[in-house]
């Protein structure tokens, strides 16, 4: 296969097609749920299982990846645990099938996006081209805005079902694309013990990730909840599947000009600069009843997905060594998209149910401006200083 798909090729397939699983599932999950009948409250449980689950096994799942260097098969592995469950959630509608279900789908797609990016930096560290991630990453960028906006236009109104089959056979596809992947070359030697005082050992790492888990507690808020929000100022399927697919075009451009951006302004800047829009777009959430001018402001996310998948995944990176790479990745996914994002669901659950969607964007507007104070107090130098990342890129 590497003669006729060469490694490059093979990683920018991975991530297009990792990324436009998620955006066929996750970003209707919400609308799904609502439309087989669940309650509010049920859908906030298991909406929440995903990010709660997947901070319980991420790091678990990076450490055995790491010490005993397996992270190409546990990714494998991963992705087809996930087809399977997710090929069984239309068979019934119940509250508990369904719960069960989210249960072992989370388990298995906890490591599936730390060990794709540990791979690819691996792979990038050997080529000399580790500051490139953005050139890769964007391609998951793009697919995430094709499957959103195809769903979006053709299946929200009509047929929400179609979702389930779709991810399963996609995720079933990344299985077999992932065996196909370069794995980490031999390192040294490490165990468990080690592993336990990581982040003992990288103190600003330890800073940086409480950082991350009010950032992602107004992710995750948004990721669920904005589906809802169109759908409550009555978007029609097409504006929907469009608020995804441009932003995730913009942000497909702007990864690709991540080298150059991080280069001119350094790690630290643009990792604060995308941080710092979150706040804005929640405002301008409880603002806008016309669902056409959602478009333009979800340029505000592409422009904080720069500074999170790009900027965030290699700080994250920078600060450990290269034998702790998945963990690393795992440790970053599951404070930003795990405990966060479970923190944020939770509480969203009753302040939606209780005073609606504005002051669930206020609440996230609050948390967001906390959340870009501590990252600046968490990124202080040195470990982030212009100098640095240019001698370890």
């Amino acid at each position: 296969m590497g003669t006729f798909f060469p490694v490059v090729l093979r990683f920018k397939l991975f991530f297009a097609l990792l990324l436009a699983a998620v955006g066929v599932f996750f970003s209707y999950l919400a609308l799904y749920l609502k439309t087989v009948g669940l309650s509010g409250s049920q859908i906030g449980i298991i909406l929440g299982m995903f990010p709660l689950i997947s901070f319980l096994v991420q790091p678990l799942w990076g450490m055995v990846s790491d010490i005993y260097r397996l992270r190409r098969s546990a990714l494998a592995c991963a992705c087809f645990g996930v087809a399977l469950p997710a090929w069984l959630y239309n068979a019934r509608n119940d509250f508990w099938w369904l719960f069960g279900l989210t249960l072992a789908l989370a388990v298995m797609n906890g490591p599936i996006g730390p060990l794709g990016d540990a791979l690819a930096l691996e792979y990038l560290e050997h080529q000399s081209r580790r500051k490139d991630y953005g050139s890769l990453r964007l391609w998951g960028s793009l697919g995430f805005a094709v499957s959103t906006f195809l769903i979006g236009a053709l299946l929200a109104e009509t047929a929400i079902r179609f979702i389930i089959p779709i991810y399963s056979l996609m995720m079933a596809a990344l299985g077999l694309l992932a065996l196909t992947l370069p794995g980490a070359a031999p390192t040294r030697i490490i165990g468990w013990l080690e592993g336990a005082a990581l982040l003992q050992r990288a103190p600003q790492l330890a800073k940086f990730l409480i950082s991350m888990l009010l950032i992602g507690a107004t992710l995750g808020v948004a990721d669920q909840y904005l589906v809802i929000y169109l759908s409550d100022i009555h978007a029609s399927g097409w504006i929907t599947g469009m608020v995804f697919a441009l932003a995730a075009l913009v942000e497909a451009l702007l990864m690709g000009w991540a080298a150059a951006l991080i280069q001119r302004w350094g790690l630290r800047q643009v990792l604060i600069a995308g941080i710092a829009v979150l706040p804005l777009r929640w405002v301008l959430y409880t603002i806008i009843r016309e669902p056409i001018l959602v478009i333009p402001i979800q340029m505000l996310h592409s422009i904080a997905m720069l500074s999170l998948l790009v900027a965030g995944v290699l700080y994250v990176d920078q600060q450990l060594s290269r034998e702790w790479r998945g963990t690393g990745q795992a440790l970053y996914q599951a404070m930003l998209h795990g405990a966060g994002s479970s923190f944020g669901l939770f509480v969203a659950g009753f302040v939606y149910q209780y005073g609606g969607i504005v002051p669930l964007w206020w609440t996230s507007t609050i948390v967001g401006v906390a959340g870009l104070l501590l990252v600046g107090w968490a990124t202080r130098a040195p470990a982030l200083s212009r100098v640095e990342e240019g001698a370890r890129t």
